[in-house]
């Protein structure tokens, strides 16, 4: 059980304290995202320190966009100097997504090739062949997409992070489960752990705007429509609380859903700042993280 906050969109040390807090005594890891829809927020490295001063286990996330391959060595020296064991890898969004669309990318590397990067480091040297004063051991991962096309590809691409060095996936958030099943169906010989995504929706101007501006999202209409029917007749903060009520329904059925399929290790649960959110799936889930 692994569950993802929202670092601070400034830097308020205490906001990350307060959303570990709520979620540590529900997760295994807790996910720190890196820069998501290329909004700048705090770094996911010092994030992740103040997780493990708080006593949880971080997962530090780390973007392809925003670095090259000198700034992923210095990083992940840094990550493991601080104590950061367990890394996630992704490409990362397009800045035109978030708040700077101006902002030029870097994407020097991919999520593959960062992988192999930290692969490499574990073997005692950098990528000129220079040996560390120290040599990093991380935990790492990346994510996968059952919902992009082609199907074939992204079965590919997930094997080909396995052999970069994953040794654990996150899901892109799922809510339509056929297509997950067909992809987990053509990863029958995956060698890595699978963290089912869940995201509990707010209501349906988030599962819209979410369809509509996040890649690889798909809400079935159906959900859509349950949104829109729980806050009818309600006005204010009990329309709010009926339609969230609805949303962690929603999330509920799929984490029962999801858990019955093949090969699926665990659950990840994104909480996009709703980070009460965690603790009442887990608890609705029967779902309880191993003694610490």
């Amino acid at each position: 059980m692994t569950g993802e906050i929202t670092p601070p969109h400034g830097s308020d040390a205490n906001i990350v304290r307060e959303h570990t807090a709520i979620v540590a005594e529900y997760c295994d890891a807790i996910n720190i995202t890196d820069n998501v829809r290329g909004i700048p927020t705090m770094s996911s490295m010092v994030c992740a320190r103040l997780i493990l001063e708080a006593g949880s286990e971080p997962i530090m996330q780390m973007s392809a966009r925003d670095r090259n391959r000198i700034l992923f060595e210095s990083e992940l020296y840094g990550a493991h100097a601080l104590g950061v064991r367990n890394l996630m890898f992704i490409t990362g969004d397009h800045t035109l997504l978030g708040s700077h669309p101006e902002a030029k990318m870097v994407y020097d590397l991919d999520s593959v090739q960062a992988l192999q990067i930290a692969k490499h480091l574990m073997g005692g040297t950098d990528l000129a062949g220079d040996e560390l004063e120290g040599i990093p051991d991380f935990f790492i991962g990346a994510t996968f997409n059952p919902y992009a096309d082609p199907l074939e590809m992204q079965v590919w691409r997930t094997e080909k992070k396995q052999s970069a060095g994953a040794r654990f996936f996150q899901t892109q958030a799922l809510y339509g489960l056929d297509r997950f099943e067909e992809f987990m169906s053509e990863l029958e010989g995956l060698d890595a752990g699978i963290l089912a995504g869940i995201i509990p929706l707010k209501g349906p101007r988030m599962a819209t705007f979410m369809n509509k501006r996040i890649p690889g999202i798909k809400i079935p209409e159906s959900m859509i429509s349950r949104l829109e029917k729980a806050g009818r007749g309600l006005k204010g903060a009990e329309k709010r609380e009926a339609v969230r009520g609805e949303g962690l329904l929603i999330a509920s059925e799929t984490i029962d859903a999801v858990r019955k399929i093949r090969g699926v290790n665990g659950i990840h649960i994104m909480s996009v700042g709703w980070e009460s959110a965690i603790p009442e799936l887990v608890k609705g889930a029967g779902l309880h993280p191993r003694p610490r």
